[in-house]
């Protein structure tokens, strides 16, 4: 059976390969954007105007998937413009056209949401003034960026429909050429923002490697730019766009796991202290004690919780929502109450300060003695020669002064 809409059999195109690659970064980047919000929602308790963004990003990036798996059908990636029927045309350019304006919000959304995450850990004014200033510029130009797209030809119907002959178009090679660029500039300067910042932090050698880790998949989104421009300018047809298009949802799906994989570490570490906590519960289990210490308070049964969020921030400049219980205000753990000040090392970017966790190996209860020593009240002077304390004067005045 064919794979593309009004094809012969043996009609060779790229659509179940172009579907299978899309789908597969689409699920990967739903995955850790997912796990991203469980974090921040149920582990951290701390979600943000960033999350929303990476969440709209990666509906963006799923439609993008969507319109394009859909275009395969109606001819994307088939290789002989002459196996192309007429009649799917319609179809073909107004999945593109549906799918261009999902492309652009999505590379949007995680751009915009690692600045408001950036926010999070850099404390001064300048430089906070200077992400906002970004921020502006980027969500300006893709607003110029989207209007574009939608409003390219006049009509606007003339961008999908093959039977309208009046009308014009504007150059739509130069357009994709300034847009790839421009957005070659927005990525770079994203990365390069929290540059200076983090050079000057003393951070540990884990936590550097995964901000290594980072900035070779940011030079890789960028280079991801730099092939579909050189894709763009080497278009032979309007069916050759199938390369391109691949590489753009290679692009926002890695933007997405980009923006989600700072956010991480407090499920690494939830997981890391049941697993250590599950493991000392059967080295125990043949004593009789119970060698955890474990406060007793009315909070004694309250779930694992981590300091502050997983970006570390004393003093979030994310606006954010959700539940925030007496808890987590009693020991400082969430919020603005964080007992750590400005001044604090941006070591802690990228993971939270500690959970409430087992250590290795067992815990021995501590005994405490209690030695009762009566006192005999009185409004006078105590005087005894016999008793050790012969020199202490008490003087009764209520029962608050004892």
């Amino acid at each position: 059976m064919a794979w593309a809409y009004n094809t012969h059999d043996d009609t060779l195109t790229w659509g179940p390969k172009i579907a299978i690659v899309s789908m597969s970064f689409t699920g990967g980047s739903l995955f850790v954007m997912l796990a991203r919000l469980y974090v921040r929602a149920f582990l951290v308790r701390a979600l943000g105007y960033d999350d929303l963004l990476i969440f709209i990003s990666w509906l963006g990036a799923c439609g993008y998937t969507v319109t394009t798996v859909i275009q395969t059908k109606w001819g994307l990636g088939i290789m002989s413009l002459d196996d192309m029927p007429k009649q799917n045309l319609f179809y073909f350019q107004l999945s593109q056209y549906i799918g261009a304006p999902l492309y652009v919000i999505s590379i949007w959304g995680f751009k915009i949401s690692l600045l408001l995450s950036f926010l999070r850990f850099i404390p001064m004014p300048m430089y906070r003034k200077v992400i906002i200033a970004i921020m502006v510029i980027i969500t300006t130009a893709h607003i110029a960026f989207l209007c574009g797209f939608l409003f390219l030809c006049t009509p606007i119907s003339k961008q999908w429909d093959p039977s309208i002959t009046w009308g014009h178009c504007a150059a739509g090679l130069p357009f994709y050429l300034s847009f790839s660029a421009l957005t070659i500039v927005f990525d770079a300067t994203v990365m390069i923002v929290p540059l200076p910042v983090l050079i000057k932090a003393q951070i540990q050698t884990p936590r550097k490697l995964i901000l290594l880790a980072l900035f070779v998949l940011g030079i890789f989104v960028t280079i991801i730019q730099i092939i579909r421009i050189d894709t763009i300018k080497n278009l032979s047809n309007y069916i050759n766009s199938a390369i391109s298009i691949i590489w753009s949802i290679i692009e926002t799906d890695t933007g997405i796991i980009i923006a989600s994989i700072p956010t991480l570490p407090p499920a690494v570490k939830a997981v890391s202290a049941r697993l250590r906590g599950a493991a000392t519960r059967s080295k125990n289990s043949s004593q009789d004690t119970d060698t955890t210490m474990v406060p007793s308070s009315s909070h004694s049964n309250a779930p694992l919780r981590l300091e502050m969020d997983s970006w570390g921030c004393p003093k979030p400049a994310v606006p954010r929502w959700g539940s925030r219980d007496e808890y987590d205000e009693e020991l400082g753990f969430v919020g603005s109450e964080s007992p750590v000040d400005d001044t604090s090392s941006a070591d802690r970017i990228l993971g939270p300060i500690s959970p409430i966790m087992r250590t290795k190996g067992p815990i021995r209860s501590p005994t405490i003695r209690v030695v009762y020593i009566p006192r005999r009240y009185s409004t006078e002077s105590v005087e005894s020669p016999q008793s050790p304390y012969s020199q202490r004067t008490l003087h009764w005045k209520s029962s608050t002064n004892r």
